[in-house]
């Protein structure tokens, strides 16, 4: 099965050239979030558009600022990815055909600790008490969800942040940016006994075998969409194919997909 392309295509960031760019009526190449992947929703959406209809799917799971990149460099047909602001972007400066959401599910924290309060309170504790953070630090849309919290909080809380190579955060050695996917995250929380940001999809694949726990939160920034994007390039048909499936057959996939009992995403 063409799932196997997603352990070569791990290190692909640097490299997105590396993908097949050759044209064919019966592949699709798909560039997606690690979120996506991790939470095990990708492989029951492509498995069942495979059985469905007579296309192969190829996927690439990077941080979505790497998948928007790929977009950009036309080396896939579309992508799924979770940055509203970053999307709204990209299809502006003519990228994408259209930004058409697909599923939601909402931003948790995993730590050795639950979490109190708002997210911003959760997070201001965090800073103030040096709590040892890892951060994906990766340009994903979990990532730059977590800087925009940080920067809610110095704009309104005069929280302290520097802006480096690793984005924007607050200063000191207890803040671990990692560069890598959000399993790569949690398992390096876990294992330090650290607090971590997560899609809930990914917390929920990883709930059995870490000792974190999680928090959630109601406030409507942790609100995690997810937006189908079709890339101007030579391989529409399939694109269009594949959102068809996603807003029909695949959308109760979406909607009935569980981990370990609980549901990971929502649909509108």
């Amino acid at each position: 099965m063409r799932l196997a392309v997603v352990a070569l295509l791990l290190v692909l960031a640097p490299s997105a050239g590396c993908l097949d760019a050759s044209v064919s009526e019966d592949s699709f190449r798909l560039g997606t979030t690690t979120s996506m992947r991790d939470s095990g929703l990708l492989d029951v959406l492509v498995a069942d558009f495979e059985r469905s209809h007579d296309v192969d799917v190829e996927y690439v799971a990077v941080g979505t600022g790497a998948a928007l990149e790929l977009g950009r460099n036309g080396d896939v047909d579309a992508l799924i990815v979770h940055a509203p602001e970053q999307e709204a972007t990209f299809v502006n400066n003519g990228y994408a055909l259209e930004r058409v959401p697909v599923a939601r599910n909402a931003f948790v924290l995993l730590g050795p600790m639950t979490l109190e309060g708002s997210i911003f309170d959760a997070f201001e504790s965090i800073a103030d008490d040096e709590v040892c953070f890892v951060s994906r630090g990766d340009n994903s849309g979990t990532h730059v969800k977590e800087q925009t919290i940080w920067r809610h909080l110095n704009e309104t809380r005069n929280l302290p942040l520097v802006e480096d190579s690793n984005g924007v955060h607050p200063p000191g050695d207890w803040y671990f940016s990692i560069g890598q996917g959000m399993g790569a995250a949690i398992n390096m929380a876990d294992e330090k006994g650290c607090v971590t940001f997560s899609d809930r999809g990914t917390a929920l694949q990883f709930k059995t075998t870490i000792d974190l726990q999680t928090s959630e939160f109601n406030d409507t920034i942790v609100d995690n969409p997810y937006s189908y994007l079709i890339i101007q390039s030579r391989n529409t048909t399939a694109a269009h194919t594949f959102q068809s499936f996603l807003l029909g057959d695949g959308k109760a996939l979406i909607a009935n997909y569980t981990i370990n009992g609980e549901p990971a995403f929502f649909v509108d």
